[in-house]
């Protein structure tokens, strides 16, 4: 995945993604796929890999682990390992906070192996559609037993709208004598089964990384709510941090993957639940920061609601008059999101909330408390 495109994913989809569950949830994938590979310098080559990757999460913490074992058709072997932790602090009005860290190896033929441990904090601006955050690094990276102190800053923003989020970032960082800076942006747009990735960067006020241009684009077809086919190819920079050099490449891969653990999450791959014809929510301020949650479901025999604010358990809200359902619950002002559920059916974004794509093809409602 691009180094530009998995900076979306970790912002975007943790930040406005669908509740997973208030329990630990792990997933995982494995990625068989074929490539055509010509690194800079080198001769084209083909090769296979394998590309396993298991990720635990509850709300605000996650630990994400991935492999790749990619096999050449000279016989050379090229492994690659890396384990990456979140931690995301409680939202406060529009600000969030998050800590990662990073360790990772990798090694190819008779070389000597890289080795990285990476620290990074993030301060991140929310908004319904979009938002931005500054993040500083801090780590080291080793080739063979010598190690290199890294350390960058970064800057970067996105926005979401009808099914396209759309990302920039600008990014600076040193790696013992070597230091770059990196401009990219990147764009994801889903539509039913197919969902397309893209980004492109330029390197530039370079000192032994490289300069140009660069760019990476896939197309990811789900199959089934198990398997998905993915194409894609471009061209990547020299990363002094992992210890790759740059490089194009062309593959097909088939992704098996596990679905999520929560068996009420909306269905797979963009077969979006039709919250219209289901739930109708409105949000009333209270003061003291109460909030009434009324939603209309005139047929319904049970209705809960669920969502950041109530660490995604389930409240069940009570019947009044003409199909009217109601609860009052404490909630500190900015943005929240929400999801109700009508006679423990799937959870659904309501109807009359503004609503965010999640990570799997369905909705998530959201609401602001002034």
């Amino acid at each position: 995945m691009p180094r530009a495109w998995a900076a979306v994913v970790g912002a975007v989809c943790s930040l406005t993604a669908f509740p997973r569950t208030s329990l630990a949830q792990t997933t995982a994938t494995l990625d068989l796929s074929v490539s055509s590979v010509r690194y800079d310098g080198f001769l084209p080559s083909g090769a296979a890999a394998l590309a396993p990757s298991v990720r635990w999460e509850r709300p605000g913490t996650s630990l994400t682990a991935q492999g790749t074992y990619l096999r050449f058709e000279s016989g050379n072997v090229s492994l690659q390992g890396n384990v990456t932790g979140s931690i995301f602090t409680a939202p406060t009005h529009r600000w969030r906070g998050q800590v990662l860290a990073t360790a990772g190896v990798s090694s190819y033929a008779e070389f000597p192996s890289f080795r990285h441990t990476i620290g990074e904090a993030r301060l991140h601006r929310l908004g319904e559609h979009s938002g931005a955050w500054i993040s500083g690094t801090v780590g080291r990276s080793s080739l063979g037993g010598t190690p290199r102190p890294v350390t960058g800053l970064a800057i970067a923003g996105w926005a979401q709208r009808a099914g396209v989020q759309l990302f920039a970032s600008a990014t600076r960082a040193f790696v013992g004598d070597t230091a770059f800076s990196d401009l990219e942006a990147a764009v994801r747009a889903r539509r039913g089964a197919l969902a397309l990735e893209g980004y492109a960067g330029a390197r530039l006020w370079s000192r032994g990384a490289g300069r140009g241009v660069y760019g990476e684009g896939s197309a990811t077809l789900a199959l089934s709510d198990r398997l998905a086919l993915v194409l894609s190819g471009g061209r990547y920079p020299t990363d002094p941090v992992r210890g790759s050099i740059s490089g194009r490449y062309a593959s097909v891969a088939l992704r098996l993957h596990t679905p999520p653990d929560w068996p009420s999450h909306p269905p797979f791959a963009g077969s979006r639940a039709t919250s219209d014809a289901l739930a109708w929510v409105e949000v009333l301020p209270q003061g003291d920061r109460a909030v009434r949650f009324i939603v209309r479901a005139p047929d319904a025999g049970l209705v809960e609601i669920a969502g950041d604010f109530t660490d995604w358990q389930p409240i069940t809200l009570g019947r009044g008059s003409d199909g009217i359902w109601t609860v009052v619950v404490r909630i500190p002002k900015g943005i929240h999101r929400i999801a109700v559920r009508v006679d423990g059916g799937p959870w659904t974004a309501p109807a009359g909330a503004r609503r965010a794509d999640d990570d799997y093809g369905g909705e998530v409602g959201i609401f602001v408390v002034p």
